[in-house]
């Protein structure tokens, strides 16, 4: 099992990670990209893409939907669902209107998805946005959407944001680090770092309330 970013560029700089559960078969975390190239490098590569899942619903995590096929599986938290039709919320009121019409799947806090042998956790983190959610892969592997970034958080000052869950958040991904120990940090944007560093060196994690 592996994990390969992916990174588009645009007016925001944002990552899709794709998971390999085996040389050909893939999960893919946050679809970004405002035209067809994660489906050309799925076609090029011949992969196999058996599932999606978004950590929230802002624009610049969800525009690839639309160039992928309806069928399959998409999921997104119970929360931020409604970010894939509302513009205002997903924050492309003020540019091209994104509306993702897609069929998906609502998670619910501490659910578990099995793919194969791979266990994939939804772990509520709403500050970013209500519904956004971090992704622990069977114990080892975090994706965290813009919960948290390498050095930083997400802001909080958007249509669904909400301030007052930041301390609440964080702890959670803290208490993960305490239970599990140490592992890799899959960020909405930016490098990729690891959660122990995140720990002991991100001022917004070594200084929660």
């Amino acid at each position: 099992m592996k994990i390969v970013t992916l990174t588009y560029t645009g007016d925001l700089v944002a990552n899709t990670h794709l998971l390999f559960l085996n040389d050909r078969d893939v999960v893919a975390f946050d679809l970004g990209q405002r035209n067809d190239s994660f489906k050309r490098y799925i076609e090029n590569h011949n992969l196999n893409l058996k599932a999606i899942f978004i950590t929230h619903g802002h624009f610049d995590h969800i525009c690839g939907l639309k160039f992928i096929s309806k069928d399959i599986p998409l999921y997104i938290s119970n929360e931020d669902a409604i970010l894939l039709t509302d513009p205002y919320k997903n924050c492309s009121s003020e540019g091209t209107h994104v509306i993702i019409d897609n069929p998906y799947i609502a998670l619910n806090d501490l659910d578990i998805i099995k793919i194969d042998n791979v266990e994939i956790q939804a772990i509520n983190t709403p500050f970013h946005s209500l519904g956004s959610v971090c992704y622990m892969i069977n114990h080892e592997d975090l994706i965290t959407g813009d919960t948290l970034f390498k050095s930083v958080i997400g802001r909080c000052d958007l249509p669904t944001s909400c301030a007052r869950f930041i301390d609440e958040s964080l702890k959670r991904l803290k208490d993960i680090y305490q239970k599990y120990g140490d592992m890799n940090v899959y960020p909405g944007h930016g490098e990729n770092t690891t959660l122990k560093r995140e720990v002991e060196k991100n001022f917004y994690m070594r200084n929660i309330k």
